[in-house]
């Protein structure tokens, strides 16, 4: 038998929703999907957190016969030094299991590749980016999006992919890819169908709920995400007090982990919200919290292409999310659920408020995004998609 095609999925961290998020969750779910029989997956992340959604994930892929090693503790931060001790154990644990492929997510570890590609012995890098503002806020990721993003990055991949077309089109733009005449490709963030299949149980709902501290009686609003200032957590906190003045039944819960959360707890305390909106922290149960909503709320001011929108999709719940770019791609206003402008939390009251007075709107527009949407984004076609991708790259090279 012929030896498989060594994968290995560089990410930041395993710390998946605490405080890590929906990149690291596609390049596992990606990983686990590919083919055993061709592909050899493994994952490296940069980064040690010692926290219980990484020790979940650890031992799932375990089970799954997935390889993971980890740089660096994140107890050292992403200071240069830091960093260089990560790449030097990197290229420690790989010298004598070379890999064929690197396939990055996020940008520190596209950088991280090219800089260990020969090292690792990679035939061919590829990355996926799941967002237009690389790097993050600040004058240092300006002069990183500058360097790497629009310029490094488009001369030095085999391959980079983006998960939406409004993402693939602002690409296609920088002046890197227009030197070098390469065209990003598209290909779509995705989420493992069976994982909703069953459809909601009521029992288990109700269990769950109960868990959570909310009545059977309550209307609650749901969100999931990492709590950052670019996820709007704090413009859907002003919304809860528009709408807990407005009506006594409704709850909101809030799952995710994240740098803001005591910002974000002493914005409830000073709204006098405490009993009205649910932090959860991060959870490894999130598919069973989507049954307990009744509508799910994105209030992001950029996205790629969220994941969490195609899970509540999935489970049924209709969703209420901004108008952004990515976003635009899954919610169809008014039929397969209802855009507020980014930072508007009137506006973004004023919709939960009509979709939660219309029951039955919820059911139409919850129905047709089911129907229409969730089933573009399979994570087995995507990942076939990939596997082609791979198997192009690596011919390239024989």
């Amino acid at each position: 038998m012929a030896a498989r095609i060594r994968v290995l999925m560089a990410i930041s961290g395993l710390a998946i929703g605490e405080p890590l998020g929906g990149a690291e969750r596609f390049a596992v779910e990606l990983a686990l999907s590919l083919d055993r029989n061709i592909f050899e997956p493994s994952i490296c992340a940069l980064w040690r957190h010692d926290v219980p959604s990484e020790i979940y994930w650890v031992k799932r892929l375990a089970e799954e016969g997935v390889e993971v090693f980890f740089a660096a503790d994140w107890g050292h931060g992403r200071s240069l030094t830091g960093y260089a001790s990560a790449l030097r154990s990197i290229a420690r644990h790989f010298q004598h299991a070379p890999v064929d492929i690197v396939h990055s997510h996020l940008p520190l570890a596209g950088l991280t590749a090219l800089l260990l590609r020969r090292q690792l012995g990679a035939r061919a890098l590829v990355r996926t980016a799941l967002a237009g503002k690389e790097w993050g806020d600040g004058l240092t990721a300006v002069a990183f999006r500058q360097v790497f993003t629009n310029w490094v990055f488009p001369l030095t991949f085999d391959a980079e992919a983006c998960v939406s077309q409004a993402l693939t089109d602002r690409f296609d733009r920088r002046p890197g890819a227009r030197l070098r005449g390469r065209k990003a490709l598209l290909l779509h963030n995705a989420i493992r169908l069976d994982r909703f299949a069953a459809g909601r149980d009521p029992a288990a709902s109700s269990d769950k709920r109960s868990e959570l501290g909310l009545n059977a009686g309550d209307l609650v609003v749901g969100s999931v995400g990492r709590l950052s200032r670019e996820k709007g957590c704090f413009v859907l906190v002003d919304a809860a007090a528009r709408v807990t003045a407005c009506r006594s039944d409704v709850r909101f819960l809030v799952v995710g982990d994240g740098p803001l959360r005591e910002e974000l707890g002493a914005q409830i305390g000073r709204l006098g919200l405490a009993g009205r909106i649910v932090l959860t922290g991060a959870r490894t149960d999130v598919d069973a919290i989507y049954d307990t909503m009744d509508l799910f709320v994105l209030p992001s001011f950029w996205e790629g292409l969220p994941t969490v929108i195609m899970e509540s999709m999935a489970c049924g719940v209709p969703v209420v999310a901004t108008d952004i770019p990515g976003t635009r791609e899954l919610v169809t206003a008014n039929r397969t659920g209802w855009l507020t402008p980014p930072g508007d939390s009137a506006g973004l009251a004023e919709t939960i408020l009509a979709a939660l007075a219309s029951p039955a709107e919820r059911a139409h527009v919850a129905e047709a995004a089911r129907r229409e949407v969730v089933p573009r984004f399979s994570i087995e076609e995507v990942a076939n998609k990939y596997q082609k991708l791979y198997l192009r790259l690596l011919q390239r090279t024989a």
